[in-house]
This record gives C-alpha cells, sequence and structure tokens, in this order.
C-alpha cells in the first residue's frame, strides 16, 4: 500500500541556516533565517493556501487536520481581530498536525504538541485555535466526530509590578540612555493609562480607521478605531486620562507638530515614534533600559498595565471603574487584583 502523502511543512536546511517549505519532492525557499520563524511559517501559510483545496467531509475519519486548518485559514482567519498572528498559529499547528485525521487528536497528541512547541502558554492559545478551526469546520460540515482538544492549564496571572520609586528608575533610564528617549512616552502611557503595548505603539494623533487615537479636547484616549475588531479577551475600551499624563500628551503634541511651507501645521501620525517614525518593536530599547534601571527579566512593558491595576486597587477605587479603564471585567479585575485593596477581606478577617 502506498505511503500517504504528507502536507507542506517547514523544513529548515541545516547548510544554510533557513526555511524551506517541503512539499513532496519540491523544495520551496522562504528567504527566512533560522531566527525568523513567524515569518516563515506565514509563507508555509500562504503557500498552502496558494496551492491546496482543502477535502470537505462529514466523516472525521476522513479529513485531515491540515484539511480543516485550510479551511479556518480562509474563510475564518482574515475576520479574526489579529489575522497575522492566526496565520503563524495556523502554521505551526499545520507543521504538527496536518497529516493527521481528525480521528487522532488526542489529549496525548495535544500535549505532545505542547511539549515540542516548549512554551505552555503559546502552545495553549495555538491549541485554542485549533479547537476553533475544528469547531468552524464541524459548523460547515456537520463532522459524525468532534475530537476534543486538550488545553494545557492556564498559568498563573502575573503578579509583579512597581512601585513610584521603581517607575522613577525606569524613566530616568529611559532619558539617560542613548537612543531610548522614545521610551518615556510609552512607559508613561502604559502606567498612567494600563494600555497593552501593541495599542500603545498604534495610538495616533488624529482619529482614524486603523488605530486608536488621543482626543486632547476632552482628554479621552480612544483604544481602537472605529469598527475595529478586536479579541474577546483583549478589550480596548476608551480611558480618561489623568490629569498628570494629560499635561504631558499636549507638550508631546506640540512637540511633534510643525508649519509646512505654506505655514500650516503637520503633525506626527503616530504618538510614540523614533526618529518621527512608528515603533514596531521596543524590545531591545526596553531591555536596555530595564538593565539600566537594575531590573530582571520580570520587567516587560506589560508589567506597566499590572503596576497601573495594582494602584487602582491600592487606592480602593471603584472596582467597576478601574476594571473598565483597563478593558476588563469587574471579575477579572477582582479576581486578579482585589488583593492590594486596603479593604480586602477586611470584614472576614474582623468578624471574631
Amino acid at each position: 500500500m502506498p505511503q500517504k502523502r504528507r502536507p507542506a511543512r517547514l523544513w529548515l536546511r541545516p547548510d544554510t541556516g533557513t526555511w524551506f517549505i517541503k512539499d513532496g519532492g519540491q523544495r520551496i525557499g522562504t528567504d527566512c533565517s533560522e531566527a525568523e520563524v513567524g515569518r516563515a511559517q506565514e509563507k508555509l501559510a500562504e503557500y498552502i493556501a496558494s496551492k491546496y483545496r482543502p477535502q470537505r467531509s462529514s466523516r472525521s475519519a476522513e479529513v485531515s487536520v491540515g484539511d480543516v486548518l485550510m479551511v479556518y485559514l480562509e474563510e475564518k482567519c482574515p475576520s479574526t481581530a489579529r489575522p497575522k498572528e492566526t496565520e503563524s498559529m495556523i502554521g505551526r499547528l499545520n507543521d504538527f498536525f496536518g497529516d493527521m485525521l481528525l480521528t487522532e487528536i488526542k489529549g496525548q497528541t495535544c500535549r505532545e504538541f505542547a511539549f515540542d512547541r516548549g512554551n505552555l502558554g503559546g502552545a495553549r492559545r495555538d491549541l485554542e485555535v485549533l479547537r476553533a478551526a475544528i469547531n468552524y469546520y464541524h459548523a460547515e460540515n456537520t463532522l459524525d466526530m468532534v475530537p476534543k482538544v486538550t488545553l494545557p492549564e492556564k498559568g498563573m496571572p502575573r503578579q509583579k509590578w512597581l512601585t513610584r520609586q521603581e517607575v522613577a528608575r525606569l524613566l530616568r533610564a529611559a532619558r539617560n540612555e542613548k537612543q531610548c528617549g522614545h521610551l518615556v512616552r510609552l512607559i508613561m502611557i502604559g502606567l498612567y493609562t494600563g494600555t497593552r503595548l501593541s495599542a500603545v505603539l498604534n495610538l495616533q494623533w488624529m482619529p482614524n480607521t486603523t488605530a486608536g487615537h488621543i482626543d486632547l479636547d476632552r482628554g479621552v484616549i480612544y483604544r481602537r478605531a472605529e469598527g475595529e475588531r478586536v479579541a474577546h479577551n483583549k478589550r480596548r475600551t476608551p480611558v480618561k486620562v489623568p490629569p498628570r499624563l494629560l499635561r504631558f500628551l499636549r507638550y508631546w503634541h506640540k512637540a511633534d507638530t510643525a508649519l509646512d511651507s505654506e505655514g500650516r501645521p503637520i503633525t506626527l501620525r503616530y504618538v510614540v515614534t523614533y526618529a518621527g517614525e512608528k515603533i514596531v518593536k521596543p524590545h531591545k530599547a526596553f531591555r536596555t533600559v530595564r538593565d539600566a534601571a537594575g531590573f530582571g527579566d520580570d520587567v516587560t512593558p506589560h508589567v506597566l498595565r499590572h503596576t497601573r491595576a495594582t494602584w487602582l486597587a491600592q487606592a480602593g477605587v471603584d472596582t467597576e471603574q478601574a476594571a473598565a479603564s483597563l478593558g476588563l471585567t469587574s471579575e477579572e479585575f477582582e479576581r486578579t487584583y482585589a488583593h492590594a485593596s486596603p479593604d480586602f477581606q477586611s470584614q472576614a478577617a474582623n468578624a471574631f
């Protein structure tokens, strides 16, 4: 009996250290180095989408996981909150599960994927996409057996937050370190509004159709564009700007504005920039500032969000308002940050 043909997958060519797409006897170059795994996975997803027509059947024993992922990639992925990230996840899933039939998805194979992925949090997010793809295929084709996707347990919420003295150290390092001054804006916006890193980097001075913007007149940051789709667990609600930050924002807006040859004011598009250009990945500069301030690897840009949430809880701010300003539900805020409140379990502690 002839061996079943394996689906297209990534292959790292050892002599060149670059990623290729293996498809039967073909080797298709991606021009991606070993470190550019994400981009290589996107190219694999694009290649698969352009070449293959997925099989559609209601019998799980006849349908490969690769076909299921292909249907999801073509029909659902473009409308997700983060299409590029979803493409990368589908590429990783296809590389591991692609040649399996749906009936071969077991708890053990999911655990093997998580081990192979090497990151339980990342594996969980990838497997959530696999589950969504299977459910979508089932809704379209009515499978006779829907396999259960076993997810790794959720990690514990990060508890790291900074004191006001530690924030001062971080800001001082950002000002003093060469070529890191642009991080002052990122740190202050992240700290005073709790806005996630990606939303801060995309924040613009004017209303637009692609990302959030700052309304200096009303003192409000709108963290997403009109009609923009966001993941259900990454809410981007508007946030009222604290007066201290608003003064800085007005100063920065003035600094970003110049007159053109006809005397008309022209303002840079993005709020956080380097040499006038949008910042894509600030992590290297942030590590430089973090090291200069004497912090360890547990201080990341996301810690700024945790810091604001903790400070709100410590100040006894109403849970509903605090949660809304962070884009969380009241339940999520209480579960993660209520312990920092000065009134935490006070009635229970003093009951007898």
